[in-house]
């Protein structure tokens, strides 16, 4: 399994460059995944700064699944929210329903920063908060709350 490398910016700080993704068109995907799969409904969906991503909070099998949508990057991921924080989950037969994005696994997330750190390329800054905000992963990083 190759490390994600994470580009600068992608935490939400010295993004300028970055292209904001369409919200419409993530409800879209996820409007088309619970018409699409059986014993699954939107709950709700959340976008909010200064949250780095958008949410959709659906339940499938009567199970409750956040999918988190990356705002400027094209990257979904798949978890469960527990109070504040989330575990990421896997789930490949739910990528189908996310053309043209990249839906990352669980394993990926949870890498630990310093596993790959000279691949990342972060600016000052974001190693700052992430050293502020002890963010462990990658997961941490991309899908933060930071303000």
């Amino acid at each position: 399994m190759d490390g994600l490398r994470l580009t600068k910016g992608i935490s939400g700080f010295d993004a300028a460059h970055l292209i904001e993704q369409d919200m419409r068109m993530f409800q879209s995907m996820v409007y088309h995944l619970v018409t699409s799969e059986q014993r699954a409904k939107v709950r709700q969906f959340i976008d909010q700064a200064p949250f780095v991503y958008m949410q959709a909070v659906i339940e499938i099998d009567r199970e409750t699944l956040t999918i988190l949508h990356h705002r400027l990057m094209p990257y979904i991921a798949f978890a469960k929210q527990e109070e504040s924080s989330f575990t990421f989950l896997s789930k490949t037969h739910l990528h189908k329903y996310f053309p043209m994005r990249k839906c990352l696994e669980a394993e990926t997330l949870t890498t630990l920063l310093t596993k790959d750190e000279a691949l990342h390329s972060l600016s000052a800054t974001e190693w700052k908060y992430v050293s502020y905000f002890n963010s462990q992963t990658i997961g941490d990083v991309m899908f933060n709350g930071w303000d």
